[in-house]
């Protein structure tokens, strides 16, 4: 397989084999300095031959045929001028689940799985069976307030073991432990971070008589990146617990939802102008700018989402903000002063970053 900036020199008698693509694939792309050239060259034959990546190294000497060569060539043409290899995929994994991305929004990214680590913790912490209603502002893709449903969904049914003993009876052999018998769990994912339970409502996990509603409302200025949240919650199941709306910030919700949202989770345009010219090529030319380009402090969007979140938020109820670490100092002192507000806390990433706010709603005066 050859691109046009390349000679014949290499024959091409021998078959082209997803070991021989691989390693091409990433030697051409380590050339073009593209970051990650072996993950990249993976995603890039994997989604060509129409294969998992583990599978790709079960079958290493399967033969591409020439339409998956023709699809990989344009592909890796493309991602060797720096287009970031999730548009050229059309999906990327994010907390676990399967999402579908396209340049209306930003590429999902494993530092925003934080912050949903803590919106789970919250609901943790103050009852999984409690009414929950969620706001995901900004939200691109949906991979925060689809994840934020799949999770809780999960929770509510219980795990797996739970599950098949109440619906299913166990054969044992007389004298047989019931600890003999392993159960894997897939639907339990650990929390990494677990907050103080709040003051204001139950920490009762056990099962109720009736289960609260569930509910999330997911909003983003682009229309196209609505369209694109409602298509993912539809591919993980939850598009009956989500509604999508069109506007900026808290344009879309209604007064009587005033005082009404339990967590308010965002993910919002915050690099600075300074930082913005100093992106990464594959960030600057490809991502939407909209949905980065946070203003000359970064704040221009930050500064009235925390600002106007005591009048949407219920009494006790959660803030989780994502931002820079630059402009961590800045974002405490701005939840710090607003009124109706407490608690408020940057949270660092796994990376040593400063990279999330959690704040509280202290009351609901101002709604009344």
């Amino acid at each position: 397989m050859t691109t046009s900036s390349q000679s014949n020199t290499q024959s091409d008698d021998n078959p082209w084999t997803t070991r021989r693509l691989l390693r091409w694939i990433q030697d051409h792309l380590t050339e073009k300095e593209v970051d990650s050239p072996r993950v990249c060259a993976e995603f890039l034959v994997g989604h060509a031959i129409r294969s998992e990546r583990l599978k790709l190294y079960m079958e290493p000497d399967r033969v591409a045929n020439a339409s998956e060569l023709s699809v990989l060539r344009d592909l890796v043409a493309r991602a060797g001028r720096h287009e970031p290899v999730q548009y050229l995929v059309g999906s990327w994994p994010f907390f676990g689940r399967e999402f579908e991305v396209a340049p209306c929004t930003l590429i999902p990214r494993p530092a925003t799985e934080g912050l949903v680590e803590l919106a789970l913790a919250e609901i943790s912490s103050r009852g999984i069976h409690r009414p929950w209603r969620v706001l995901d502002m900004c939200s691109g893709s949906g991979c925060i307030g689809v994840s934020i449903a799949c999770s809780l969904s999960a929770l509510r049914a219980g795990r797996v073991s739970d599950r098949a003993r109440a619906t299913e009876p166990v054969q044992t052999t007389v004298g047989q432990a019931d600890e003999e018998l392993p159960v894997i769990d897939l639907d339990h994912r650990p929390v990494a971070v677990q907050p103080q339970p709040p003051e204001i409502g139950s920490t009762s996990t056990d099962m109720p008589d009736e289960v609260g509603a569930m509910g999330v409302v997911a909003t983003d200025i682009i229309k196209e990146a609505v369209e694109l949240t409602v298509r993912n919650a539809r591919l993980n199941g939850v598009s009956e617990l989500l509604e999508g709306r069109c506007g900026s910030l808290f344009e879309p919700l209604r007064e009587e939802e005033l005082g009404g949202f339990d967590l308010i989770c965002t993910n919002p345009p915050y690099v600075t102008d300074d930082e913005y010219g100093a992106l990464d090529r594959n960030v600057l030319e490809y991502e939407p700018a909209v949905a980065l380009q946070g203003g000359a402090d970064g704040l221009d969007l930050i500064r009235p989402i925390i600002e106007q979140a005591p009048r949407w938020l219920a009494p006790g109820g959660l803030l989780l903000v994502e931002i820079g670490d630059s402009i961590h100092q800045k974002v405490l002192s701005t939840a710090k002063a607003v009124p109706g507000l407490c608690g408020a806390r940057i949270i660092k990433d796994h990376e040593d970053f400063f990279r999330i706010l959690e704040v509280r709603s202290s009351s609901n005066e101002s709604v009344l």
